[in-house]
């Protein structure tokens, strides 16, 4: 039944690589021809040398000769062979790992966002590295060694028989014991490699958060207590790498074990057959060394099991991210200048406590801005988020609607129409330029001098050094917040979508700044609906609608009477 299992697992693993290693296919059959023909070169060396130890003792030295160049020539071959190898298995190691990530980075995207925001971006982030890794490195190395082991098997088993059938025979039976107890400390390693990335995930997510925020830690004084933190996570990480290492020489110490019983055996009936005068002493030598091939692949095969069971607990890890909801495909929305928001009798639960959002109904025509209002945490930024179609509603119906009436289901496509300014520090490193142009990929010179102005971003982009192509740093590093939020502000500017969404996206701004971004945004209002989250009172008096949320519930707050 176990077995059973294991072949179910092995055709599952191959009907799931199979789209990454098909393009890399001729580039894998390039390194097992290479690593097969290398094979073949050890029981080539093993038989020129019997022969050179064999015409030498009995005074053939010409012939000894030949037998020696064609050693030699052996030899340079290997090494050539093995530049060559090495050469093509980096170049396809890179491409497929490239291949891989490529294909995991892309279905995240195309994942929902609700699930993926459950996983640490330091875990997504080891699983698209180091067990890419390990899945790759399995497929490029682990695979064509173990082709060139069965071949050199094959070989150095042949060639034994033809000189001594009894000793390839004794070698051949204590080489599976090898293999049989390698498969023994199979599912304690499996477990053991599961535990290493989860500890190597939990330590290089600290590392990346304590630098994001390296502002707090000093700040606060913390910077003791997060070195002792990151020494506990180094030290939970090196106590499950030491578990294995452990579990792997223990085992490997057995197999060496058993590697040279069986290579003094052969040694000793070697020895006994030169005493008998039935072989020569290049005889003698190619047995020791086509013993030696023949044990080494069962040696080496069970070696390769440690990386196998990587390549299993890495497989299971990558797995588990195909599991994660999709976004709902959609097909590409019509070009619309004016749309406009409906949200139908929409609740919405992170869980099964009280509502976020409760049986919210609203209708917000095309052209109109308004201001959403209330205290934090009440279901702002979720109404933003089923607007994005990045959460959906538990309950009830969100659509955009058209100047005709006509309804769309809010989707992924629907974001199209959607230009949106997160809260918070959302740029990119990068010039300046290349943050603008998120907003419009082909955007020009003169798009992006106009975008800025109406942001009110333009005064100081020209003030900087290299003006547009300046060079920022993480997260806007060099640019104070407000000068942060109006190039997002002049990002969403050039995307000139007909839904405008901001989220506290003035609340680093000096009051007339934010007027003077606000009276752009009431001037294009007329092209576009904008939903602006906000608690100053300056952005209130700019719109045409106030709506607050308090406990689940919206109700529409009169702008001149204050309430």
């Amino acid at each position: 039944m176990k077995f059973t299992n294991e072949i179910v697992q092995l055709f599952r693993f191959i009907n799931w690589i199979k789209p990454d290693v098909k393009s890399f296919l001729p580039g894998l059959i390039g390194i097992l021809i290479i690593n097969g023909i290398m094979a073949l070169t050890g029981v080539g060396l093993a038989i020129a040398s019997k022969n050179m130890i064999d015409y030498a003792t009995a005074g053939k030295l010409n012939y000894a000769v030949i037998a020696g160049v064609i050693f030699g020539g052996i030899i340079i071959m290997g090494l050539i062979l093995k530049i060559g190898e090495s050469l093509l298995s980096i170049r396809v190691n890179e491409s497929f790992s490239n291949a891989m990530r490529q294909r995991f980075f892309q279905r995240l995207l195309a994942t929902e966002w609700l699930p993926l925001s459950g996983y640490h971006s330091g875990d997504l982030l080891t699983r698209l590295t180091s067990d890419v890794n390990n899945v790759t490195n399995c497929i490029v190395n682990v695979i064509p060694s173990i082709f060139a082991l069965g071949v050199q098997l094959v070989a150095s088993f042949v060639t034994l028989l033809y000189y001594e059938p009894r000793l390839a025979f004794i070698a051949f039976i204590l080489g599976p014991s090898t293999v049989l107890f390698s498969r023994i400390w199979g599912r304690r390693l499996k477990r053991l490699n599961i535990k290493v990335q989860e500890s190597e995930s939990l330590y290089r997510s600290y590392i990346q958060e304590a630098i994001q925020n390296f502002i707090i830690i000093k700040c606060f004084g913390l910077e003791k207590n997060s070195q002792d933190t990151l020494q506990g996570l180094h030290l939970n990480r090196m106590k499950w790498i030491l578990k294995k290492n452990k579990t792997t020489l223990s085992a490997d110490m057995v197999i060496s074990m058993g590697f040279w019983a069986g290579y003094f055996l052969a040694f000793s009936w070697g020895i006994v057959r030169l005493a008998q005068k039935a072989i020569s002493f290049g005889t003698l030598t190619a047995f020791l060394t086509l013993v030696q091939q023949i044990q080494a692949p069962f040696v080496g095969l069970a070696r390769t099991f440690p990386q196998i069971i990587a390549l299993v607990a890495s497989t299971e890890r990558l797995m588990e991210l195909e599991k994660m909801q999709m976004e709902k495909s959609a097909s590409r929305v019509p070009k619309l200048e004016k749309v406009g928001i409906d949200f139908q009798r929409v609740s919405f639960y992170y869980n099964d406590e009280k509502p976020v959002l409760d049986n919210i109904t609203v209708n917000i025509a095309p052209g109109q801005m308004v201001a959403l209002i209330g205290p934090s945490g009440v279901g702002k930024t979720t109404m933003i988020r089923l607007l994005l179609a990045l959460l959906q509603p538990s309950e009830g119906e969100v659509f955009y609607t058209d100047t005709a009436g006509r309804h769309y289901e809010v989707t992924a496509a629907t974001r199209d129409w959607v230009t949106y300014v997160p809260q918070g520090n959302t740029l990119f490193s990068g010039t300046i330029a290349d943050n603008l142009r998120s907003g419009k990929l082909d955007a020009t010179a003169e798009e992006m001098e106009k975008a800025a102005r109406a942001a009110c971003a333009w005064g100081f982009i020209q003030e900087l050094p290299q003006g547009l192509d300046t060079k920022i740093g993480e997260s806007g590093q060099g640019l104070s917040e407000g000068q942060a939020q109006r190039i997002a502000i002049a990002r969403a500017f050039l995307r000139k979508a007909p839904v405008m969404i901001l989220d506290e996206a003035t609340s680093a701004l000096d009051m007339e700044t934010e007027m003077n971004v606000l009276k752009s945004i009431k001037d294009l209002s007329d092209n576009f609906t904008c939903l602006i989250i906000t608690h100053r009172q300056t952005a209130l008096k700019m719109c045409s609608r106030v709506l607050k949320i308090q406990d689940g519930a919206l109700s529409e707050r009169n702008i001149f009477m204050g309430k």
